[in-house]
């Protein structure tokens, strides 16, 4: 469970820095000190899919490890594959604070 909650608490990290708004982030935040961790994830990967969010494969690795500790099918969370962005290209612009 300890594993469990720091992932997640890495992938609100990640998903702040990658630009997702800090209204989400705090209702995953809420949602994890809950311990309601599959809404804590949907809540990141939604919005990220949503406001489309580019992603790079560290990420996108990061969301399938916590999906399979969720015992969650791949079919929720593979549509984030369309995110990672391409290394050969400049990313679109992060949020800077």
């Amino acid at each position: 469970m300890k594993t469990l909650t720091n992932n997640l608490l890495r992938l609100i990290e990640i998903a702040s820095i990658l630009g997702l708004n800090d209204n989400d982030v705090k209702n995953a935040k809420d949602y994890l000190m809950h311990n309601e961790f599959g809404l804590c994830y949907d809540t990141i990967i939604t919005q990220i899919y949503e406001y489309d969010i580019e992603i790079d494969n560290e990420f996108y690795q990061l969301i399938i490890k916590i999906g399979n500790a969720l015992n969650l099918p791949p079919e929720n969370h593979s549509f984030m594959k369309e995110l990672i962005r391409d290394e050969n290209n400049i990313p679109k612009s992060v949020k800077v604070d």
